[in-house]
């Protein structure tokens, strides 16, 4: 596996969760379906490889990180590695569709 995946910029979550809530308070409060969070998930994770599965669920749910409250969706992909099965999870903001949190599951 490639080293690069597992390295994430210390700015990304920060930053990411400004824009999500500059978006949200210029776009409204208006969610975007769970099914149409995922299908851009999807598309993102699928650039990289063949995905074997994927799951949301579709309740947002009230998410708080520092000082940024919104609702967010969880979810979780599947995908082929180096020939192995990798099972990945994320929070994704309700009203942008910006991911909030992605962390790899490591199977024992």
């Amino acid at each position: 596996m490639n080293a690069n995946n597992n390295s994430l910029n210390p700015w990304l979550i920060p930053v990411t969760l400004g824009a999500s809530g500059i978006a949200g308070k210029l776009f409204g409060n208006r969610q975007i379906s769970a099914d149409r969070i995922l299908k851009l998930v999807k598309n993102d994770f699928a650039s990289e490889g063949s995905l074997t599965g994927s799951w949301i669920n579709d309740k947002a749910v009230p998410f708080q990180r520092f000082a940024v409250k919104t609702h967010a969706y969880e979810g979780g992909v599947s995908r082929l590695e180096d020939g192995e099965e990798v099972d990945y999870e994320f929070i994704a903001d309700a009203y942008t569709g910006s991911l909030l949190e992605l962390k790899r599951i490591e199977n024992n």
